[in-house]
């Protein structure tokens, strides 16, 4: 699955290798750093399960925050291409009381559970933006790819209880998890006000991504084993859990401008 995204990471780069080369003198070099915001990690099967069998309250994970870096080469005055990574970590942590009623099935008598489900992500894009004009203030469009390092971690605390069928407290699941990553964003970048022939220059930058990374695992096997009664048989295969969706994000960005050398 990760061959095709890094096939094509390795294009960019290549092609941002070549057209650096051909342009070294007059390249300009974009530097951003930005804090970003998730909203709504997407694991539809998973958080239904999650509700009807195991009792939990949650109907999502915890909205991230986030961070980003990257360093972008300006091919022409409206094309770039760069690196992109960042960091977020999104959660689950509850404490109930299971005790299903009817109709709802019950597996195992009444206890306190706490539960306690983080993610963490690092996605990694080789990435592309156009700006269809260039001003100070201007819009702009970009699209990502590359892959997603993740990193699953599910621990449950239960109630000690002699009760017939009680469940005992234990790591659930722990796996690091590896997919390829799609991006896409569009935004604005805002420029502060400077000399036009200024080597340096700052701004903020403002944009709406969405992100693709589904993350595939058994993410339920660990919590069938502590059960005495039968689970529904499809919990023992693949969920997926996608750590992307739409993010908000606000940074800002340090321009550097080349300047030419004259020819004698």
């Amino acid at each position: 699955m990760l061959i095709l995204p890094l096939m094509i990471i390795a294009g960019l780069l290549s092609g941002c290798s070549t057209l650096y080369a051909q342009t070294a003198e007059g390249t300009n070099l974009r530097f951003e750093g930005a804090v970003n915001w998730t909203l709504g990690i997407q694991a539809p099967a998973f958080i239904a399960d999650y509700q009807s069998v195991l009792g939990g309250t949650a109907s999502s994970f915890g909205i991230p925050i986030g961070a980003r870096g990257s360093i972008n080469q300006y091919l022409n005055d409206n094309i770039s291409m760069g690196l992109s990574g960042g960091f977020c970590r999104a959660s689950i942590r509850e404490t109930y009381i299971y005790d299903p009623k009817p109709p709802a099935a019950r597996y195992g008598p009444a206890q306190t559970v706490t539960q306690n489900i983080e993610i963490s992500a690092i996605p990694v894009f080789a990435t592309i933006d156009y700006y269809p004009v260039k001003r100070q203030f201007t819009g702009f469009f970009g699209v990502g790819v590359g892959v997603l390092f993740g990193n699953v971690l599910w621990t449950e605390e239960l109630q000690p209880s002699r009760l017939l069928g009680a469940r005992v407290s234990g790591k659930r699941f722990e796996d690091d998890i590896i997919t390829p990553a799609l991006k896409l964003r569009t935004g604005v970048s805002l420029g502060f006000d400077g000399p036009a022939d200024a080597r340096s220059s700052t701004g903020i930058r403002l944009d709406v991504g969405y992100t693709i990374a589904p993350m595939h695992r058994a993410f339920m096997a660990g919590q069938i084993d502590s059960f005495t009664a039968q689970l529904p048989d499809r919990m023992r295969g693949e969920y997926i859990i996608d750590p992307g969706g739409v993010s908000i994000e606000i940074g800002i960005c340090l321009l550097l401008r080349q300047r030419s050398r004259s020819v004698r």
